[in-house]
């Protein structure tokens, strides 16, 4: 029941001017009600979480580095600055990282909102990944031809090493060392060379080939050479000195 209708019901009647302020009153009471009530609606966000934004990130190069050669892949995110104002993103987060090879270490994610309120930046974060690599089991000398007992396996983070490492132990077996080894210090590619395959005065098959025609003789070695390695050999039947291109242990192929 309204003021003005209690106030009628006790005293019968109104008074003068009581009218306009029952009216006035009673919009009073209905603005009051509608600004209520929209104070106590929960105000939409427009600004994006910044902590949501980084548990994101994380899970999207947690995914990135799941992959069965990764044994374990450690990923820290970096903090953002708290002044940064950014709109509440409507669309999912697209996240990229320059990273093909996961090799983790330093990097950032290119953390894009899509859609009317796009905006984009790039979040730091460090990656330790942990991978299976071959170090050497022993001091090991320069020109030293790689063996199975010269290698073990071990967990590294590989975002310390340098680009190379070896995970597949059988790519080094045969080769040779460019420079002499520590134990415990990872093999890379770049340290490992083919191996030697003639020597210098060793007996070798020549062969020289023109078309469908090809001679064989036998020559020796003047110089060492791997393969693939361009040497001088001397024709033991014509004492002539050629040059050849090694194609395998004791084996030489004219050059003409």
């Amino acid at each position: 029941m309204g003021p003005c209708r209690l106030f009628n019901s006790l005293t019968g009647r109104l008074p003068r001017g009581a009218g306009l302020f029952c009216r006035r009153l009673a919009g009073a009471l209905i603005l009051f009600l509608l600004t209520s009530a929209s104070l106590a609606r929960p105000e939409t966000p427009h600004q994006q979480d910044l902590d949501q934004l980084r548990a994101d990130v994380k899970q999207y190069l947690q995914a990135h580095y799941r992959i069965p050669q990764i044994k374990q892949a450690r990923v820290t995110v970096g903090r953002l600055d708290s002044r940064l104002r950014l709109k509440a993103c409507e669309a999912p987060l697209a996240l990229s990282v320059n990273d093909e090879e996961r090799s983790g270490g330093n990097l950032t994610v290119h953390t894009r909102c899509p859609g009317p309120t796009a905006w984009a930046l790039y979040v730091p974060a460090e990656v330790a990944v942990y991978r299976e690599v071959a170090v050497a089991s022993r001091s090991l000398g320069r020109g030293h031809r790689i063996s199975p007992s010269d290698m073990t396996m071990e967990l590294r983070d590989t975002g310390q090493l340098r680009q190379g490492f070896v995970v597949d132990a059988d790519s080094a077996l045969g080769k040779e060392l460019r420079r002499p080894l520590k134990a415990g210090e990872p093999i890379r590619l770049g340290l490992l060379t083919e191996p030697t395959v003639v020597e210098r005065g060793d007996q070798v098959r020549l062969r020289a080939q023109t078309g469908n025609i090809s001679v064989d003789t036998m020559g020796t070695a003047l110089s060492s050479g791997r393969v693939g390695d361009q040497i001088r050999v001397r024709n033991d039947r014509s004492e002539r000195i050629v040059r050849g291109r090694v194609t395998g242990p004791g084996s030489v192929e004219v050059i003409l």
